[in-house]
């Protein structure tokens, strides 16, 4: 019986580890799990990101005053009219930022984006170093973050009507309604993008 469980937890362990080979970048993993947020309830930003006059469009783009990753709120309301649009609260200082769904871009619901942007703990980015900790929380990307850094920092690029889906190499971001920055990773960190140090 000792020598068929050895060979069961042996088996188990070769099985994570080749998972783990397959994809790296999972093992490295340090974003909170995905939750339900609901209205009332207190969270941290999944990411930072940026809004004007108040309002974040899921669109994504750079422009603005910057709300940091693990910045504490409150879901004061998540409505599902006209594309959904959530109103979160900064429990440091009551400053509300609106968020406004854009399907024709995200292709998600307003739940599946308030997942994506909500976590039930803050996210331990310091464990990265200094300069990608300064990097993320003030919303920009640089040469090197992998890809779940580059989330970290910007969030999700749009998705719909792009030849290029999450699961690529190549993301593109709208930087505002005009320009987009087109960052490359190979090896799951990013080696290529206009402007990037």
């Amino acid at each position: 019986m000792k020598m068929k469980t050895g060979k069961v937890v042996l088996v188990v362990l070769l099985t994570a580890l080749v998972g783990l080979m397959i994809n790296p970048a999972q093992a490295d993993s340090v974003m909170p799990p995905t939750v339900s947020p609901q209205e009332g309830g207190t969270y941290f930003t999944r990411m930072t990101f940026h809004h004007e006059k108040d309002v974040h469009q899921a669109t994504n783009f750079s422009r603005g005053a910057v709300w940091p990753i693990n910045t504490e709120v409150r879901l004061v309301s998540k409505t599902d009219r006209r594309h959904g649009r959530l109103v979160l609260e900064r429990l440091d200082n009551g400053h509300q930022v609106t968020i406004q769904n854009v399907p024709r871009h995200t292709d998600i619901s307003i739940d599946e984006l308030a997942s994506r942007m909500l976590a039930d703990r803050p996210t331990p980015i310091e464990q990265f170093p200094d300069d990608v900790q300064r990097a993320i929380r003030a919303g920009d990307l640089r040469m090197g973050m992998t890809k779940e850094q580059a989330l970290m920092a910007r969030g999700y690029p749009p998705t719909v009507h792009t030849a290029y889906p999450m699961d690529s190499d190549t993301w593109v971001y709208q930087e505002n309604r005009f320009a987009q920055r087109t960052i490359v990773f190979e090896d799951g960190r990013i080696v290529e993008g206009r402007g990037l140090r």
